[in-house]
């Protein structure tokens, strides 16, 4: 831009033919970048995939998926940047595509590391691009709103949970097995035992059918977190308080991997009740969304059919 200008004037200066020829020469590239850069940016989408689950502080990849809508004219040069309406990321969130010819799709991913449990907003995309010559940056910003639950930290070590089952009500894993719940009717195999047998709908039937049960689960584990927020809290309270929401995220997860049902309980309600071989996310997002509470936040409660875990701040 300064040689421009100094052309420019050296050629109404000294009305010089060959300075007003380079002058129109360089006038002209300029004006054909910001064509062809244009032209590049023009019926671009963009889309994007989250992850299905994040945690806290632990990499993942989050995928820009850019389409050139054009029918005969390629995109050269581009860069998509997700646009955060928060510090969320500890990294910034960009993709580059060299070439996108007409009509064709080209995916990217960048490494997302999410720096605290919680809702992460993404309100757009921006997509710039230098081409062709690198003179100026013509960019663009698209609307992509979209949220993405980050799940706790999984904390390395937590202390072992109870054994001993509870004395409450069973609860049914939906699953094959010996229990109290009907799942319904089978053919007879052999070593069924006699008292299972289905007699009405066998005489209907014309072949020997069998109830077949849910299998029962004795042991329910609550976690219960207490996040209410003392008059005199300060950065470790907060720190401890994650810290123990992290060691609750991991114990979910062993205690579903060895056939306890669980679920997590604080001052603003309840997540459901997860059932053995499922994964824990309904636990974990719930733990995710968890905030601290004032003083006037009611105590979380627990029934007297149910093993509890106290992981409440103190």
């Amino acid at each position: 831009m300064l040689v421009t200008l100094g052309v420019g004037a050296g050629a109404v200066n000294t009305g010089n033919n060959l300075l007003f020829l380079v002058l129109g020469l360089m006038l002209s590239l300029i004006v054909l970048s910001g064509l062809l850069s244009e032209l590049v940016l023009r019926t671009v989408r963009v889309k994007r995939t989250l992850p299905r689950r994040a945690f806290a502080a632990t990499p993942c990849l989050i995928e820009l998926e850019l389409e050139n809508q054009k029918s005969r004219a390629s995109s050269y040069s581009l860069e998509v940047e997700d646009v955060f309406a928060s510090d969320a990321a500890t990294a910034e969130g960009r993709c580059y595509f060299l070439k996108v010819g007409p009509g064709e799709r080209a995916s990217a991913s960048y490494r997302f590391i999410a720096q605290r449990r919680g809702v992460v907003s993404l309100s757009g995309v921006t997509v710039r691009t230098r081409y062709p010559f690198g003179l100026f940056e013509k960019w663009r910003v698209l609307d992509l709103e979209d949220e993405l639950i980050v799940y706790p930290e999984l904390a390395a070590q937590v202390p072992d949970p109870p054994k001993e089952s509870s004395s409450g009500q069973e609860v049914p894993t939906h699953r094959p097995g010996v229990g109290s719940e009907i799942a319904g009717l089978r053919g007879y195999r052999e070593g069924d035992e006699a008292r299972s047998i289905h007699w009405r709908r066998t005489a209907a039937l014309g072949r020997v059918v069998v109830r077949e049960r849910e299998r029962d689960v004795a042991r329910r584990l609550t976690l219960s977190i207490d996040e209410k927020r003392p008059p005199s809290a300060d950065a470790a309270w907060a720190s401890e308080l994650e810290r123990l929401i992290s060691e609750a995220a991991r114990t979910a997860s062993m205690a579903l991997s060895e056939g306890t049902a669980v679920e997590a309980r604080s001052r603003t309600g309840n997540s459901p009740l997860v059932l053995p071989g499922r994964p824990p996310d309904p636990v974990w997002r719930f733990l995710a969304l968890i905030e601290a509470g004032g003083p006037e936040a009611p105590e979380p409660e627990a029934s007297t059919d149910e093993k509890r875990i106290d992981v409440g701040a103190a």
